[in-house]
This record gives C-alpha cells, sequence and structure tokens, in this order.
C-alpha cells in the first residue's frame, strides 16, 4: 500500500502588517518647520516660508529678494544684492538649503556687519566672513578661487566640491569663537580659523546677477541655534 501524504492545512490566515516610513530631508515633516528634537535642542527658523519678517528688507532689496513657493528666490533680472538678518549672532550652527543654477554666482554671509553700522571714531566696520556658493572663478573677483563651501580666506573646501544643480543642497556652517566648520552635502569641507570679527548678521548674498542673467537661486529651511561656548576649541 503507498503512503499516505498529508497536506498541511492552513487553519487561520495572519496578516502582517508593513510599517510605512517617510523621509524628510532634513527630519522635518514640511519644509520651513522645525522637529520637536531641533526645538528641544534651540534651533530657531531664519525664514517660515511665508514671509521675510525676520530679514531687514529695504526697498532695493524687496526688487531683489523674493518670497516664491515657500523660498526665498532672488531675481535675476536686476541688480544684486545681499540680504541680511535683523537679529545678530556670535557663535552659532547654521542650517541651509538652497537649489541653484551651476552658473550662480551667490553666498551665505556669516557675521557681517549690520547695515548702517557706525563704529567708533568713524572707521569702516570689519567685513564678515562669506561662505561660497560658486563653482567658477572668472578671474577677476577679489575672492579668487575659493569656491563652493569655502569660506573666503579663512578655508577653500577642495575643487571637486560642486553644486548639484537643481536640486536641493545642504550646507551646514558651524562658528564658534575664532573657529569655522563647514559640511557640504554631508561632507566636511573646510576647518579653519579668523578672529578677526566675532559678531554679525546672517546673510544671503546675490552677486553679478548681470554675468549670469539664465542662473537661478532659492533658498528654504534656514535654521539656527546659538552656541554657549565662543571660547578658542
Amino acid at each position: 500500500m503507498k503512503p499516505r501524504i498529508l497536506m498541511p492545512v492552513l487553519a487561520a490566515l495572519v496578516c502582517v502588517s508593513v510599517p510605512v516610513f517617510t523621509q524628510g530631508g532634513s527630519g522635518a515633516a514640511q519644509p520651513n518647520t522645525l522637529t520637536p528634537q531641533e526645538q528641544q535642542q534651540g534651533w530657531m527658523l531664519l525664514f517660515d516660508g511665508k514671509t521675510l519678517d525676520k530679514w531687514d528688507v529695504t526697498p532695493e532689496l524687496a526688487k531683489v529678494w523674493k518670497v516664491a513657493d515657500g523660498t526665498i528666490k532672488a531675481d535675476m533680472s536686476g541688480a544684486g544684492g545681499t540680504l541680511l538678518t535683523k537679529e545678530e549672532f556670535d557663535n552659532f550652527a547654521l542650517r541651509v538649503e538652497f537649489r541653484a543654477h551651476a552658473d550662480i554666482i551667490s553666498g551665505i554671509m556669516l557675521r557681517n556687519p549690520k547695515r548702517g553700522e557706525t563704529p567708533a571714531g568713524g572707521q569702516k566696520p570689519v567685513p564678515g566672513y562669506e561662505l561660497q556658493i560658486r563653482d567658477r572663478n572668472p578671474g577677476n573677483y577679489s575672492s579668487g578661487d575659493f569656491l563652493t563651501g569655502s569660506v573666503v580666506n579663512v578655508g577653500k573646501a577642495p575643487h571637486d566640491v560642486k553644486i548639484i544643480p537643481s536640486q536641493w543642497n545642504t550646507i551646514e556652517a558651524t562658528v564658534n569663537g575664532d573657529h569655522f566648520t563647514v559640511v557640504f552635502n554631508g561632507r566636511k569641507v573646510v576647518d579653519g580659523r579668523d578672529s578677526r570679527r566675532a559678531s554679525g548678521t546672517i546673510g544671503l548674498q546675490l552677486a553679478h546677477p548681470e554675468d549670469v542673467r539664465h542662473a537661478n537661486i532659492e533658498f528654504r529651511n534656514l535654521k539656527i541655534r546659538r552656541l554657549k561656548g565662543g571660547a578658542t576649541n
């Protein structure tokens, strides 16, 4: 007699739920917002996606920088200009996302003099620091070969550091005492020191738009956190 083959019988169906994960570029559910963790750590927004309330917007700058689709966007049809925060910062960590054409000539100012700053004695204000967003050296700029990710006269980023065109790039700058570090798209690209200026505003710079009318740049997720240190580290 042939052996009987017993087939397994499924008595019950077991449903397994699969978790669904959502992604957010900087950990926030929506652009220009803070996560609960960022709030606990003391981060604050420099842009809410709707207004320029935290920026010193002169009539001239209102023609250069506009709010569009949840970003601070540059108008390349006119003159350039630097948009400065109303508040000043001494030691801080700064996070910024930008999207730009590869030919853009732009930058982020760190510890920049406040508009109208007049030091005692009538001297010129000590200049701030320029964190470059510019992939090429046209040969006639004083900042020369300090290209994207570099802090002019403080530290040069490697020459293979480039803007990813038409995508969101991230910059994280930490300025504490005389110590400057820059992380660009997750890669540490600058670690330098300079002590000429201890405090100032944050700025968004649009330089020489007449050279690149076809280019563009927009910023979002501008976040800053004050640091308690300040001593050389």
